[in-house]
C-alpha cells in the first residue's frame, strides 16, 4: 500500500513529459531537476504521513495476547504480484497525467469559459455518481431518501470540494498542470503540519527532508524559466534603402552632363 502511494507520485513526471509532448511546453534543465526533487520530496512526505507508530493501547493488547497468538495456526498470506502492481501504478500515473494535460488543452484552445466546462464535466460526473449510488446503496436510498444524514458538516465538505474543483480549473486555465502538482505537494505538507495540532502528529527527519526538497523544487521551477529564443538578424529599414536609392539616382544625371561638357 505504501509503495503504491509513493510510486504514484510519478504522475508529476508523467504530467511534465506529456505537457512537453502534447502542449509543446519548454522546460529548462534546472526545471527538470526541480521536478525530480519534487518527486522525491513528496514521496518522503507520504512515507512520513503513512508511517505512524501504533497507539500504546494496541501495543499493550498485542503483548497481552502474544501467548494466544503463538498457539494459533498461522494465517495464510496474500499472494502479491509486485510487477503487476507496479505496472498498474505506472498506468494510473500515465492516465492521470494524460487526463490533466488534455483537460488543459481543451480549456486553453476553446472559447468556452471555465464555469461552462465545469458544468459540462459536472453533469457527466453526476450521472456516473448516481449510477454508483444506485449500485452500492440503492436499497438504503429507497428506504431513507437520498439526502438522509446530510448535516452541516457534510454540506460543508461538499461546498469545499466544489470550490476546490473551480480553483483547480482556474489554475489549469491560467497556469498549467505542473504548477498544480506543486500546489498539491504544498497542500500535503500543510495538511501534515495541521495534523500536528489536531491529531498530535509527530514530525520526523524524513518529513523535514521532504518538505525542504519541495520548497527548493518550487523555487527552482519558478526561478529558472527558459528564456525565449533569440530573434534573427534585424533587416535593414526601408527608409535607409530608399534614401540610398535616391542618392544614386541623383548622382547619375550629374555624371552624364560632365561627360558631354
Amino acid at each position: 500500500m505504501l509503495d503504491g502511494q509513493v510510486t504514484y507520485q510519478l504522475k508529476i513526471l508523467t504530467t511534465a513529459i506529456l505537457s512537453v509532448v502534447m502542449l509543446r511546453k519548454e522546460l529548462s534543465r534546472l526545471q527538470w531537476v526541480s521536478l525530480f526533487l519534487l518527486f522525491f520530496g513528496v514521496a518522503a512526505v507520504n512515507v512520513q504521513a503513512n508511517a505512524k507508530p501504533p497507539p500504546v493501547s494496541v501495543v499493550k493488547e498485542a503483548i497481552q495476547g502474544a501467548a494466544q497468538l503463538v498457539t494459533q495456526p498461522p494465517k495464510s498470506t496474500v499472494d502479491q504480484r509486485p510487477i503487476v502492481g507496479l505496472l498498474a501504478v505506472v498506468t494510473a500515473c500515465c492516465l492521470s497525467g494524460f487526463a490533466g494535460v488534455y483537460f488543459e488543452k481543451i480549456l486553453k484552445s476553446t472559447p468556452q469559459s471555465v464555469f461552462v466546462r465545469n458544468i459540462q464535466l459536472g453533469v457527466v460526473g453526476m450521472v456516473l455518481g448516481l449510477g454508483a449510488v444506485y449500485i452500492t446503496d440503492g436499497k438504503k436510498v429507497m428506504e431513507h431518501g437520498f439526502f438522509f444524514g446530510y448535516d452541516f458538516a457534510v454540506w460543508s465538505v461538499i461546498m469545499i470540494h466544489a470550490f476546490g474543483g473551480i480553483v483547480v480549473a482556474v489554475v489549469i486555465k491560467y497556469a498549467d498542470n505542473i504548477l498544480k502538482g506543486f500546489a498539491a505537494a504544498a497542500a500535503i505538507i500543510l495538511s501534515c503540519v495541521a495534523s500536528m495540532y489536531i491529531f498530535d502528529f509527530e514530525l520526523s527527519l524524513l518529513f523535514n527532508i521532504g518538505a525542504t526538497l519541495v520548497i527548493i523544487a518550487t523555487y527552482m521551477y519558478s526561478r529558472f524559466v527558459p528564456k525565449p529564443a533569440s530573434s534573427s538578424k534585424p533587416e535593414p529599414s526601408p527608409l535607409v534603402a530608399n534614401s540610398s536609392y535616391k542618392k544614386t539616382t541623383l548622382q547619375e544625371p550629374q555624371s552624364t552632363l560632365e561627360k558631354v561638357v
